[in-house]
């Protein structure tokens, strides 16, 4: 077993989730401007997006830290560490304070989109009871007169973990930081009445949707590649472990930074995007240093950086 320490902690809470939701930074920054009638970009999407990411990220990883930490008799006296422990509890409130603040000054459909994106990664690794479902449908039913008896949940009541069912991981980043971010800021523009009907080219709505989607499983993919050891003895069903091989994903990866890149090839800032990941997919692999994959997480935000900036420019 790893022992904890101050560094591992903080790059786990801090550090890694505040790198990832740069991504989510650029990406929420490059639709607001685009869909945004006037050109101009919109704090509110932006906020959403980044806060979501680092409260859904940060509270996994110190899930999984605390129970690291109290699993090892030898930290209960280390208060140093234990004080790092209240720094991310508070680093996470403060998170959740600017994305009320931020939900606050939007309609109550992006509230309502918020939470239904942010809900599933939240409960990632949280077991699900169906006999809860159970209890509930049987009070239901005795408040309206049903048998209570006729409605009774098995003893043994099957338990669902999100992160068990096979790929979904992938499809979860994916829909999440694609899909997701695009209807989060089509709310926020829709409901302050600053949507436009028309994108500046070269850009569209099925690009920034698919393009989006499909880098962010990409990554998702990626990340398993780099734990397909641990994930194969462990028996999680991850996509290279279903695949049964690391190059096999490779090649999958590969063809579909190619489709998307030849699906938007009048678009140089997604094929740049597209061609620069395909290389990372080559480049990286799971004797690879953990902190190199975070290249693979920008493999956009680099090419939004550089269209955002030429816009800045022309002005």
């Amino acid at each position: 077993m790893s022992i904890l320490t101050i560094p591992k902690l903080a790059d786990e809470v801090f550090l890694r989730p505040i790198i990832i939701s740069m991504n989510s930074l650029a990406l929420s920054a490059l639709m607001s401007y685009v869909m945004s009638a006037n050109g101009s970009l919109d704090w509110r999407p932006i906020t959403i997006c980044v806060t979501s990411d680092i409260l859904a990220m940060g509270a996994d990883h110190l899930k999984d830290k605390e129970e690291e930490f109290s699993s090892d008799r030898n930290n209960a006296n280390d208060l140093r560490l234990a004080s790092w422990f209240m720094y991310a509890r508070t680093f996470l409130t403060a998170s959740a304070m600017l994305l009320a603040l931020a939900l606050s000054q939007c309609p109550v459909s992006t509230l309502l989109t918020t939470a239904a994106f942010v809900a599933p990664a939240l409960l990632w690794t949280t077991p699900i009871s169906f006999k809860k479902f159970g209890l509930i449908s049987r009070r239901l039913l005795g408040m309206f007169g049903g048998d209570m008896h006729q409605s009774e949940p098995p003893k043994s009541a099957p338990v669902l973990v999100i992160k068990r069912i096979p790929g979904m991981k992938a499809i979860f980043n994916g829909i999440i930081r694609g899909c997701g971010i695009y209807t989060v800021v089509l709310s926020v523009l829709s409901g302050s009445g600053n949507l436009t009907n028309t994108l500046p080219s070269p850009w569209s709505v099925v690009q920034l949707i698919v393009w989006s989607t499909v880098s962010r499983s990409c990554h998702a993919i990626m990340t398993d590649v780099r734990d397909f050891e641990d994930d194969l003895k462990a028996g999680v069903p991850t996509i290279p472990v279903l695949l049964g091989s690391v190059l096999k994903t490779k090649v999958i990866l590969t063809a579909c930074h190619m489709l998307v890149m030849s699906a938007f090839i009048g678009n140089p800032y997604i094929m740049g995007s597209c061609l620069f990941a395909a290389v990372l997919v080559w480049m990286l692999g799971k004797d690879s240093p953990k902190k190199a994959f975070l290249f693979s997480s920008h493999s956009q935000s680099l090419f939004i950086i550089w269209y955002l900036t030429r816009q800045y420019l022309q002005l």
